[in-house]
């Protein structure tokens, strides 16, 4: 990995194109010269999953760092089912139909729908080349946080891609600092944030108890924001 003195981090994209290429010009990111980590959930729920993908395999091919997260894992599983049974214009089992009722997918689910088995295959090699996290210098990136009762290394994805309940309460890892994203920072603020109004008001989270996390996920397709962290220097975006 290339030296760096800058490194950007965000996550939560949710299908919202356009909203992170205003951030990365807000925070006036340069691909030659800052390190860019992406912490997963680069689609569902937004209108723009398809042009969403297009600019992160572009941001990874100058250099930035794609995780995976819990939506690129439904993705993943439908992806597979839909290229198996060779059939997809219509939900072909209970999994898929989760994934499109239940838990975000139904816009990306209308943008991959009539796309070539060819095309779907791309897509589902991008998804599964994903790291689950990715660690440099005091820093230690991830979509969900770790099971930190075990060693970075021992966890797997699902540790990564989902959240232990008491995860942003606990200790993590001694000499690092984790950043992630997965649950809109409003509740780790321990606010309701019901109104759109409150929420797009939301900040980054900074663990003041333990000081070994930081959450940046602040809901931006909930009516919130999307938000980057620089570091080292701890500064914070948003649009």
């Amino acid at each position: 990995m290339r030296t760096v003195d800058r490194i950007l981090a965000t996550s939560d994209i949710h299908g919202e194109n356009k909203k992170l290429l205003k951030l990365l010009k807000t925070a006036a990111y340069e691909p030659d010269e800052d390190l860019l980590v992406v912490c997963g959930d680069l689609i569902d729920r937004g209108e723009e999953n398809l042009d969403t993908l297009a600019t992160c395999i572009t941001l990874q091919k100058q250099g930035a760092v794609l995780l995976k997260g819990n939506h690129e894992q439904f993705l993943e599983q439908a992806l597979k089912e839909m290229i198996r049974d060779g059939v997809w214009h219509s939900p072909s089992s209970e999994n898929i139909g989760l994934w499109i009722g239940s838990n975000g997918g139904a816009s990306t689910y209308q943008e991959i729908k009539d796309l070539s088995t060819s095309r779907l295959i791309e897509i589902l090699k991008f998804i599964q080349s994903l790291p689950s996290y990715f660690t440099t210098g005091d820093f230690i990136f991830s979509h969900a946080g770790a099971n930190t009762r075990k060693p970075i290394e021992k966890n797997i994805e699902e540790d990564f891609v989902w959240m232990e309940d008491n995860f942003p309460y606990c200790p993590a890892y001694k000499n690092k600092v984790m950043i992630f994203g997965h649950v809109p920072t409003w509740l780790l603020h321990q606010c309701n944030a019901k109104r759109k109004k409150e929420r797009k008001d939301t900040k980054i989270w900074f663990d003041t108890t333990w000081k070994d996390k930081i959450g940046i996920d602040c809901g931006g397709v909930f009516g919130g924001r999307l938000a980057a962290i620089e570091l080292p220097s701890y500064k914070e975006f948003y649009e």
